[in-house]
């Protein structure tokens, strides 16, 4: 099976000369002229490996291909191509997990002018450690899938559905680099679980993980709270305090609904960041930090920036890497863990031998659009819980407007005879065995030929490879 690789790179002449170069190494090759194209080959496909240029005309860069790639598909590999391999990029594309960097000076075969010590033998070495790391890590996220499957859970996150599957495999792509995350999604969806999984799973974990919800500090408090002060720095400052930043050294400072800072100490914070020191208020002494930055919003923030309520320099500075977790609604299939997972917790705090939720008020809860998401469903189970007086929660100790099955027309969990009462299936993982089923069915069908078994499915050879190696189908 041939390994897929996308040349991003705006000069003409060397995407050609490195497509005929890979080809002959034995690799499917497909080209891009700008980012644009290559986000629609992104957007299309999936890579083993992303070959970019790290400066392109206008506002295109290598580290915009390397976001949008490894969004895609977390375990796809890039090797940046730069002349500039001291420029701060060259520096943020290493932090972000790109394996290489590559002159493109070299490529010039023939020149005398060549600078630096790269050849096409170095090329083709970096490309085949790139893609012998890809597929371990391909290996390592089927076993990942396998136990979140087994388990329902990842680093105390529930969930396995396809969504929240891409964000533990992001978590696992991301969490080793020292990249900055910006995490997204409603109220009540688990960010926080997201930023703490992050840094259980970085180099980091072994230091301070230090959370601060930026909408709950007073305007006049904040500035004290992220730095600290020095003793007199005003009224009340009896003593030094340390702030947030400075115990968070060495390991991770979670900024929760970070849109929420005053415009003012969006300037501090940008300049904490870029020059990875500050003082205290009052102070006359640069302290020196290592810390790395993860932030969370419920709010639209690129929004906001058109809107001039939040500085576009330092979106740009946080945003490095984006995680966006879904709302509950947009994964019902979930509903079932998570309620086993609350009620487990719950009946052990409460001394209660409930177990589980029975069918009527499963269908309930999955009926219902949770506009509080996961901390909602947590606060309608504790109740249940408390009011329930037999061993199973039924609809009676839901609340009445959970009660109201007319939230939606439909009911999202199909009625199957072989499901326990009050179980529910996964519709994810019903789809990946129907998917398998009919992959082999094609390649039984084509004698093992796997082009031919693409045009019996309607979908491209490309999609074909990718789908058989998701199911682990030789």
């Amino acid at each position: 099976m041939k390994q897929s690789i996308l040349v991003v790179d705006d000069e003409q002449s060397l995407r050609q000369f490195l497509e005929i170069f890979l080809e002959k190494e034995g690799y499917e090759v497909d080209t891009a002229a700008s980012l644009e194209e290559a986000e629609r080959s992104i957007g299309r496909n999936v890579y083993d490996l992303v070959l970019t240029d790290l400066r392109m005309a206008g506002e295109d860069d290598g580290l915009k291909v390397l976001r949008a790639a490894i969004q895609k598909n977390p375990s796809t590999e890039v090797v940046v191509m730069t002349a500039y391999a001291e420029h701060k990029s060259a520096v943020e594309a290493m932090k972000l997990g790109a394996y290489d960097y590559v002159d493109k000076e070299a490529l010039n075969l023939g020149a005398d002018t060549i600078t630096k010590p790269f050849d096409l033998g170095q090329m083709r070495d970096f490309i085949r450690k790139a893609i012998a790391r890809k597929e371990t890590a391909d290996i390592r996220s089927r076993a990942l899938r396998e136990e979140v499957l087994e388990k329902s859970s990842y680093e105390g996150i529930v969930g396995r559905c396809d969504p929240m599957l891409r964000i533990f495999e992001m978590i696992e792509r991301v969490a080793p680099t020292n990249a900055n995350v910006m995490i997204m999604g409603e109220s009540g969806t688990g960010k926080e679980l997201v930023a703490s999984a992050l840094h259980s799973r970085s180099e980091r974990r072994d230091h301070p993980f230090v959370p601060i919800n930026c909408a709950a500090i007073p305007e006049t408090l904040m500035e004290s709270e992220l730095f600290g002060h020095v003793r007199g720095a005003f009224t009340g400052a009896v003593q030094q305090k340390k702030g947030l930043f400075e115990q968070a050294h060495r390991g991770t400072l979670f900024l929760d609904e970070v849109g929420e800072l005053p415009h003012g100490m969006q300037s501090k914070l940008l300049r904490a960041i870029q020059e990875r020191s500050f003082r205290r208020i009052g102070g006359n002494e640069d302290i020196a930090v290592d810390v790395r930055i993860l932030c969370a919003s419920k709010q639209n923030l690129e929004e906001w920036m058109k809107e001039g309520r939040f500085r576009d320099d330092l979106f740009f500075r946080l945003n490095v890497i984006q995680i966006v977790v879904p709302a509950l609604r947009d994964r019902r299939e979930d509903i079932p863990s998570l309620a086993r997972f609350f009620l487990s917790k719950f009946a052990a705090k409460m001394g209660k031998q409930i177990t589980r939720v029975d069918g009527e008020a499963m269908r309930a809860l999955q009926s219902y659009d949770f506009p509080g998401n996961v901390r909602e469903l947590e606060n309608i189970l504790e109740r249940a819980t408390i009011i329930e007086t037999k061993d199973v929660i039924s609809l009676g100790s839901l609340p009445q407007n959970v009660t109201k099955l007319g939230t939606r027309e439909e009911v999202v969990t199909p009625f199957s005879p072989d499901l326990a009462d009050g179980e529910a299936v996964s519709l994810d993982a019903e789809m990946d065995r129907l998917e398998k089923s009919m992959l082999l069915k094609a390649l039984e069908k084509t004698g093992g030929n796997k082009t031919e078994a693409a045009k019996l499915l309607n979908i491209t050879f490309r999609s074909m490879r990718y789908r058989l190696e998701k199911h682990g189908i030789e």
